[in-house]
């Protein structure tokens, strides 16, 4: 399935908001933009605070369906507490908003099991009773979920992953463990309301005696790796699987920060691909939704023009909805995959798309567009000496005009 719409309401920052996400299934022509390149990447971004995890969140408790109030999600400080709710509270003794609201419009596929040419509707409400809250499905229709509640059904596939992420060990890990602790899908999810959550380790679940698969899994590692990066042979060494460049053999907890972290969330993601893939059907025909927050996390700036782009085309079917405040990412997007979290009244924030052609901008050039609105990317102080040379080059200094043109091109300390 795939997200068409989220409605939030008195959600953390989200006073009353609507966002609506893009997938190759969506209907370009209803929401008035062209049909981008990569049509299934979303990217979230804006300042600290301004609710770019918390979009997330809103999305895992929607797609959960019925299933959210047993789901085992602990629902912590959720419901908006913002001023008008603080000047509310003095006037009439109330602590902030005593509900919040989710409701979400999804597209199915086959895999769904609630047929085709609909649209399937989720409807969400977190009650609040003073520090207590808890999670309430409130729509009418509850027939199409049913297959939510099968741990063994394809159906409704979402996965999502927090900023914090961590591969739990191979001799510590426990995957018959979880299946008896929780419920399957909100185990896929954990991660964005648990900072404490760890990430299944490769090593522990690839599937060597399915050749298919095995296959498979090898070919969207190195296909999601992209291009001069570490190559994957399937090979262990160790009890560990080995990633190899220009024979350079490095097992995986040897590997850098950055691509333990990249390598980490991607096994595992791909470990639910294989879970959850339709019998007969090849992994690239898996469709679902995938968050995953501030996804250039250690990532080199290379690295980070090419990761995206080369992951949306290497699981053409999954819906991407990710965050990040990197200029790279959005330089390698177009302005149609991208959802900006502005500020808006009373401390909340409102989604909006910027109609800015952006693809190919360098990091400075994207920078200094509204989305992200700097003035420059320059160092303060040296900021301050350019506009002084630039005033009095404006007004005939010949000599500060020189200056001006040697310090635009060069550091502010000595060599």
């Amino acid at each position: 399935m795939y997200i068409d719409q989220i409605r939030i309401k008195d959600f953390r920052t989200f006073k009353n908001g609507r966002v609506d996400f893009i997938h190759p299934d969506a209907e370009f022509k209803r929401l008035d933009i062209p049909k981008p390149r990569l049509a299934n990447v979303n990217l979230i971004l804006g300042n600290n605070g301004l609710g770019k995890t918390t979009l997330l969140k809103a999305i895992a408790l929607a797609a959960l369906g019925p299933a959210v109030a047993s789901s085992g999600i602990y629902a912590y400080r959720l419901v908006r507490r913002g001023p008008e709710h603080q000047r509310r509270r003095i006037k009439k003794g109330l602590d902030g908003a005593s509900e919040a609201l989710i409701e979400a419009t999804f597209t199915p596929h086959m895999q769904d099991e609630v047929g085709t040419n609909i649209k399937v509707e989720s409807k969400v409400k977190v009650s609040r009773r003073q520090d207590l809250e808890e999670f309430k499905w409130v729509h009418p229709d509850e027939k199409r979920w049913h297959p939510i509640f099968s741990a063994d059904s394809e159906a409704f596939f979402f996965v999502g992953y927090g900023a914090t992420r961590r591969v739990e060990k191979p001799e510590q890990a426990n995957l018959s463990g979880r299946r008896a602790s929780a419920f399957a899908r909100a185990q896929r999810i954990q991660s964005l309301f648990e900072e404490a959550y760890s990430l299944i380790p490769l090593s522990i679940w690839l599937p060597t005696q399915n050749k298919g698969r095995f296959a498979q899994v090898v070919k969207l590692i190195n296909s999601a790796l992209g291009p001069q990066q570490y190559r994957f042979r399937g090979e262990m060494e160790g009890g560990e699987y080995v990633f190899d460049r220009n024979g350079l053999r490095v097992p995986f907890p040897a590997m850098s920060d950055g691509y333990r972290a990249f390598l980490g969330w991607l096994g595992d993601l791909l470990y639910h691909v294989c879970m959850t893939c339709p019998g007969g059907k090849k992994l690239t025909e898996n469709h679902g939704i995938v968050m995953v927050d501030e996804i250039d996390l250690h990532l080199h700036p290379h690295w980070q023009m090419t990761a995206l782009p080369t992951l949306a085309k290497s699981l053409p079917n999954i819906q991407f909805i990710v965050t990040s405040h990197s200029p790279l990412i959005v330089g390698s997007l177009e302005w149609m995959n991208i959802i900006v979290m502005r500020p808006a009244a009373d401390q909340s924030a409102e989604p909006a798309r910027i109609r800015h052609a952006v693809h190919g901008l360098d990091s400075d050039q994207v920078l200094i567009t509204e989305f992200f609105g700097l003035e420059s990317t320059r160092a303060d102080p040296k900021q301050r000496r350019l506009k002084e040379l630039t005033l009095q080059a404006r007004e005939g200094d010949a000599k500060a005009a020189q200056t001006l043109l040697e310090e635009m091109s060069r550091g502010a300390e000595a060599t």
